[in-house]
């Protein structure tokens, strides 16, 4: 559905709802927001070319498509910066999409074995910047694109990060011998 259809198909809903709103048990303030945000979602998916579904966004603001990804409203103005920008710059109300992977390295490694492949995760991190991000923040793991440029990275992220889930299990096992043979060394030099 384009934007100005479904525009004009909300307003004669409301109209009606309105035109009946004392007599009917309809949550009107409910159902604007909601309508805002399909037609946020419609807005994402057909200017922007993010391929989404525009009735799963609940919030226009703060849209999460899963743990790396979210659409931001972002500047002092909502109370949201970029913690260490690698430039300094800050966005000035703006929406964004932004990339964040706070437990870095973690994301392929494991907490569990102690695992914390850094070179591994730059190498990841690297490529998702070759996305051209109008801010980083290297130290906090997150890259913020301009929607003018953000529907091939967004659309794109899920194959990436499948590609480097699949070499990091290879890599893992790297690791783990590399690990073990250290540790043998160490219990054979006592």
């Amino acid at each position: 559905m384009k934007l100005q259809e479904a525009k004009k198909m909300y307003s004669e809903i409301f109209g009606m709802i309105r035109k009946y709103g004392d007599e009917t048990v309809f949550n009107i303030g409910r159902l604007e927001e909601r309508t805002e945000c399909h037609l946020f979602g419609i807005k994402l998916k057909e200017e922007y070319g993010l391929d989404i579904d525009p009735k799963a966004i609940t919030r226009t603001d703060y849209a999460t498509f899963c743990r790396h990804r979210s659409i931001t409203l972002m500047g002092e103005k909502h109370r949201r910066t970029i913690s260490w920008s690698d430039d300094g710059r800050q966005p000035e109300d703006e929406l964004l999409l932004n990339l964040s992977f706070s437990s870095g390295a973690y994301i392929f490694g494991g907490h569990y074995d102690n695992d914390y492949p850094t070179e591994f995760f730059n190498d990841f991190f690297e490529e998702l910047k070759t996305y051209k991000p109008k801010y980083v923040d290297t130290v906090n793991h997150k890259l913020y694109f301009s929607m003018d440029n953000a529907a091939d990275i967004f659309n794109n992220f899920e194959d990436i990060l499948k590609k480097y889930r699949e070499l990091d299990y290879a890599d893992r096992k790297k690791r783990r011998i590399k690990k073990m043979k250290k540790e043998l060394d160490e219990l054979e030099s006592e």
